[in-house]
């Protein structure tokens, strides 16, 4: 009888051997398809946004969508409160702050809130650094810079 690869499966292989090379196998196949995971290597090429907490805020995949550095930016990502009380939320840059207010228990997902910063800190491609804040503290982003090149991101550059 023929098995994968070729390899004979009979009386004379061990049923263990069989056994094993059939989990390599199927170890394989499942490294395969989840690697799709983003190393740091891919980090630019995939957008992959930065996630942070601060806080009961977690702040998801936030990065910025600009045309060229120094000129207006869009922040996506998603903002979310876990606590029971609204929190305002600061996020700043070099030159300038933008203040959101989270509901209790509610998200500000940045598609629908168009949330612009005056200038990018760097060119597309690059990685910039924006901070949070909130009455908890605050923590630093370090955030991809994207451009219309990634079609899913083209809706969201600024006029």
């Amino acid at each position: 009888m023929t098995g994968y690869a070729g390899t004979r499966h009979d009386a004379r292989t061990p049923k263990g051997y069989r056994v094993a090379r059939k989990g390599a196998l199927l170890l394989l196949g499942l490294g395969m398809i989840t690697g799709c995971a983003t190393s740091e290597e891919d980090w630019n090429s995939t957008a992959v946004g930065d996630d942070k907490s601060v806080g009961d805020v977690d702040l998801r995949s936030v990065l910025l969508v600009t045309h060229e550095e120094n000129e207006p930016a869009r922040l996506l990502g998603t903002l979310e409160n876990n606590g029971d009380e609204a929190v305002d939320v600061s996020i700043s840059d070099a030159d300038e702050t933008t203040t959101l207010t989270i509901p209790a228990e509610g998200s500000i997902p940045l598609d629908t809130v168009a949330t612009l910063l005056r200038t990018a800190g760097d060119a597309p491609g690059a990685r910039t650094t924006l901070t949070a804040t909130t009455e908890a503290g605050q923590v630093e982003l370090l955030v991809p810079v994207v451009d219309g090149t990634l079609d899913p991101y083209k809706p969201y550059l600024p006029d």
